[in-house]
């Protein structure tokens, strides 16, 4: 019987090995994930890394939201929305406490496929629930940011961008809106310096998908043209 008697160090190294393992299996779908986090200073590895997640995972929902991160970092949003709306019917018919998690991160997609899609008030809409719901995704706030300013909605605009925490991570987010914001003032030129201190910065966030951020670049050139 004495093989059956448990001592505190028996029973915390027992304990230690299943969270061991839950921890393990919880992260391991996410492996290209973070291996593309490394890599962030790297598009194309990036990129690379986000399509093995869907080709490997397959049906898990974090293939649904990596490849729809892929298909928005190569500017095709159509294709992202495609994989965001699949992500989500896999949430509604596995109501799992995992799932629920991820599907604020395909909502958060799905915002800013509204937003690069020219869809505002959708983008605003969806972005807002977000960060009611999740307090801790601070770029939903970048979201609200630009939204309220292409929307010509100038003091919430600035009220959600003074929302967002002066951290690393969230600088790309925080300059992208202090350019929309002077963009709806009618300050284009401004609007123009921030942009060009993000057009050597392609693929660090979504936010800075170079085609968009050339996009803006041309219609703001053209709007201080005429303002001139």
């Amino acid at each position: 019987m004495d093989y059956f008697d448990l001592n505190l160090t028996s029973t915390l190294s027992g304990v230690t090995a299943v969270l061991m393992v839950a921890f393990f299996r919880l992260h391991w779908p996410f492996r290209y994930q973070y291996l593309g986090y490394l890599c962030k200073q790297h598009p194309e590895k990036r990129m690379r890394w986000l399509d093995a997640s869907y080709r490997r995972n397959r049906t898990r929902i974090v293939a649904m939201l990596d490849k729809s991160s892929y298909e928005i970092l190569s500017g095709n949003y159509e294709l992202a929305e495609k994989y965001i709306v699949q992500g989500l019917h896999v949430c509604k018919e596995r109501p799992s406490l995992f799932n629920q998690a991820m599907a604020h991160y395909l909502f958060y997609n799905l915002a800013f496929v509204y937003f690069t899609s020219g869809k505002y008030s959708e983008a605003l809409d969806v972005a807002f629930r977000v960060y009611q719901r999740d307090q801790g995704m601070t770029d939903s706030l970048g979201l609200i940011a630009c939204s309220h300013a292409r929307l010509g909605e100038i003091e919430s605009a600035v009220e959600a961008y003074r929302l967002i925490p002066g951290k690393r991570s969230t600088r790309e987010w925080k300059i992208l809106c202090l350019a929309e914001i002077e963009a709806a003032k009618g300050n284009y030129e401004r609007a123009l310096g921030h942009l060009q201190k993000l057009m050597t910065k392609s693929g660090l966030a979504l936010c800075l998908n170079q085609s968009e951020l050339q996009k803006r670049f041309e219609e703001w050139t053209k709007a201080s043209t005429r303002v001139g």
